[in-house]
């Protein structure tokens, strides 16, 4: 936070220093997509990202530009500055159009601007961008120009042409054509992804070659199948027999797909439970693409695509197999993290029914996987099990920050049970780490009188260093009633700090004191 903080403030680089700082500033704005739009909500940083998306530099302009697009309708109120770069070179086009297609309809009102670029284009990888985005903003007005790209002998071209008329209405006429590409390794993803956004009848007509799509090599391919066979659930759920054999597939990774595709069915794919919960023993990986990571080159597929444990698990909970709950359960034992993290998540989506795991879900708030522990505590909150918060304070010493503040949200949901660690709980206002001392004021506040003992210490936060803390107090100042009130003047003043999230915690608290005083007032 500190790190971001600083950027915010340095941003007056002069144009003369960017030449030396482009790959700076190229990381730098990585990192800050990463972080999203409620950070750069929070911290008002989208104003400077849009000031770089003019910059000389092709590399620097498309940066920003693919930043804009990641942080969302912060992003989007800036949309000129990226609009600017569907004139530029073909690496910015691309970022430009990327970033409106992540806008969606609105960055409608830049559909002619996308199609005047897409006329002019000799670049596939930027026609493909600019066909894409057409589609994203629904420019229904331009979809005979899309369908001219449809048998476009650039595959790419071709593909997002097909995608593209997926999210428009005028597409379903072109369904056929559409799923002609079904027949096509290369063009499968594009297809099945296009047919399943066009409805469940255009689904319902492609339904054999949908299924047959679920035994393709690549998971993201199966992936989308099983996601567009979830449109047309009521029909595929009375004949899902075609998918459940596959869960007997040599392939793990197909016995994956399988999986999720039954439990993409809701509870109306609750009928081949049985088959999917075989997959419970299953203690297969696949590795098929495991290559693709290697060096960085992607980002590993997540666990449910690549354990048929996993899958099941994930495929279980959203078929609501309550009469599972045993064998899900016991996968809190499993050797595998990833099984483990699957399990808790399963055992989340159950909800109250599952309540009666509680001894289970503690068993794993020591696991050795930080990330296990922290959902746990989502976990034990999630399912409201109030025979085992007793033991989340023993949490509050955990090595991992997001531990500490897990266990201190989860206990926050239940404020008789926190109300008697309200002394451990006001010793971790001294952690090092703002977001864990934001947890607990919030956490003090959720216990009413008791928490308003603590609102002098709590206003110590108003001066901290850490914009999250700021926030945070002032926000649970906002909470304590007089007890806050006595703070309005610090409270107020807090609306004039430099970072966005904490002027609006402080506006948010001042509406509420400002009631309490006037109270006090008797007005």
């Amino acid at each position: 936070m500190e790190k971001l903080t600083k950027f915010v403030k340095e941003q007056s680089l002069q144009r003369s220093e960017r030449s030396s700082h482009g790959e700076e500033l190229v990381q730098w704005l990585v990192e800050l997509g990463a972080r999203g739009e409620k950070a750069a909500a929070d911290m008002g940083f989208a104003s400077s990202v849009a000031n770089m998306a003019t910059d000389r530099d092709d590399a620097v302009a498309a940066a920003a530009i693919t930043t804009l697009g990641d942080l969302g309708a912060e992003g989007a109120k800036h949309m000129g500055a990226v609009a600017s770069g569907l004139n530029r070179s073909p690496e910015v086009v691309v970022a430009a159009a990327t970033a409106l297609a992540r806008f969606g309809t609105a960055a409608a009102a830049q559909d002619e601007n996308l199609a005047t670029c897409l006329e002019r284009l000799s670049h596939d990888g930027a026609k493909a961008a600019v066909l894409a985005a057409l589609g994203a903003v629904k420019a229904e007005s331009h979809a005979h120009l899309v369908v001219k790209y449809l048998d476009d002998p650039s595959m790419a071209v071709s593909c997002a042409a097909c995608q593209a008329l997926g999210n428009l209405s005028s597409g379903a006429q072109e369904a056929p054509r559409i799923a002609l590409k079904l027949k096509d390794p290369a063009g499968r993803f594009a297809a099945a992804t296009a047919l399943g956004k066009l409805g469940p009848h255009v689904v319902q007509k492609n339904l054999p070659e949908l299924v047959a799509c679920l035994k393709d090599k690549d998971s993201l391919t199966r992936q989308a199948a099983g996601d567009t066979l979830a449109v047309a659930a009521d029909v595929v759920s009375q004949d899902g027999q075609g998918i459940a054999s596959l869960l007997k597939d040599p392939a793990p990774g197909i016995r994956c797909t399988a999986a999720l595709a039954l439990g993409k069915l809701g509870p109306k794919g609750a009928a081949y439970a049985a088959e999917v919960a075989e997959l419970l023993r299953d203690t297969a990986e696949d590795e098929s693409e495991s290559y693709l990571a290697v060096g960085g080159g992607s980002l590993r597929s997540d666990a449910t695509l690549r354990r048929p444990k996993c899958a099941a698990l994930a495929s279980l909970s959203r078929m609501q197999a309550e009469s599972h709950l045993n064998a899900i359960a016991a996968a809190l034992r499993d050797t595998s993290y990833e099984v483990r993290l699957a399990a808790l998540d399963a055992i989340m989506h159950m909800g109250p029914s599952a309540k009666k795991y509680s001894t289970s879900v503690m068993s794993v708030m020591e696991d050795d996987v930080y990330l296990v522990r922290l959902k746990s505590c989502q976990c034990i909150a999630a399912i409201g099990a109030t025979d085992v918060m007793d033991n989340l304070p023993d949490l509050f010493q955990d090595e991992a920050p997001s531990v500490r503040q897990g266990a201190l949200e989860a206990l926050a949901t239940n404020p008789e049970i926190a109300k008697k660690y309200s002394s451990q709980v006001f010793k971790l206002m001294a952690d090092e780490y703002g977001c864990v001392r934001g947890a607990a004021m919030r956490c003090l506040a959720s216990m009413d009188t008791v928490g308003q003992c603590y609102a002098s210490a709590i206003a110590g936060e108003l001066t901290s260093q850490d914009p999250e803390a700021r926030a945070a107090a002032c926000e649970t100042l906002g909470r304590l009633g007089d007890y806050g009130a006595a703070f309005a003047e610090e409270v107020e003043v807090c609306q004039q700090d430099e970072v966005p999230m904490v002027r609006a915690a402080a506006a948010t608290a001042m509406v509420r004191l400002g009631g309490m005083r006037g109270l006090e007032n008797g007005s």
